[in-house]
């Protein structure tokens, strides 16, 4: 790696702190208003099939969820895997299906990139015989500046193995903050995700431009947190994330 390109990562990186680093679980325990959570009904009204779960829950069984990903996946921001959007996802899928016990296996390893996470699949990811798999992925792809056709590459080998497994799949997109913006090239790695997510058939969850919106709306600031609100302000993103990927499901489902 250059000198160049190890100051614009670690640029890349320190600006990413606010969404990917936590400050501790003091007082991170703040729940979402469900105003906090809004966003525009086109934001998640593209198509979504998830067949393998639909059939499951219309049948009353039991379901396993893995979410595969990065420090957001981890809930490190908030300072505990407890305040995850896994986590949050599992207790609100719950009291959408009671019927149907449903585990959220989370899979979520710090500073890795698609390839990574793709050669973690036999062991984290088909292990756990799931009937769908949350796929967070690109942020660490941008900051290392990846290669885009390597990038879109292993997405599609990742949904071509699920496929093959009767697995379904949803692409979770990268995180936004303002600054962050400055250092990294987010966009071309979100046309490709998105590309692949339109070839495969495959929902891609935008939660760019969720937070990109609420960043917009000063619903949260991501980019002028006091340390010591950070926690609180994480765990209450994730908690509209998770309320916002249950929504998602929830019409799959049906």
């Amino acid at each position: 790696m250059t000198l160049r390109r190890r100051v614009l990562c670690a640029a890349a990186t320190a600006a990413l702190a606010l969404i990917a680093l936590g400050a501790g679980p003091d007082g991170a325990v703040a729940r979402a208003h469900a105003d906090d959570c809004a966003t525009p009904p086109e934001m998640t009204e593209g198509n979504i099939s998830l067949p393998h779960l639909a059939e499951r829950l219309k049948a009353r069984q039991s379901a396993a969820i893995v979410a595969i990903g990065g420090a957001s996946t981890m809930g490190q921001a908030a300072g505990s895997s407890d305040l995850s959007y896994p986590r949050r996802l599992e207790q609100n899928l719950a009291k959408a299906f009671p019927d149907s016990p449903i585990n959220v296996v989370n899979k979520g390893v710090a500073r890795q990139s698609a390839k990574q996470m793709l050669e973690r699949f036999p062991s984290d990811v088909l292990a756990e015989d799931p009937v769908l798999v949350a796929w967070e992925v690109g942020v660490t792809d941008a900051v290392r500046g990846t290669d885009i056709d390597d990038f879109a590459g292993t997405l599609q080998s990742g949904i071509e193995q699920l496929k093959n497994r009767a697995i379904d799949t949803v692409l979770i997109d990268m995180q936004f903050s303002r600054s962050s913006q400055t250092v990294i090239n987010f966009e071309a790695y979100l046309k490709a995700l998105h590309r692949v997510g339109e070839v495969a058939e495959v929902y891609v969850f935008p939660r760019f431009d969720m937070m990109r919106y609420w960043s917009e709306q000063n619903m949260f600031n991501f980019d002028d947190v006091a340390p010591d609100d950070r926690a609180k302000l994480a765990a209450r993103v994730y908690d509209c994330l998770g309320q916002k990927l249950t929504e998602v499901i929830r019409r799959a489902a049906q």
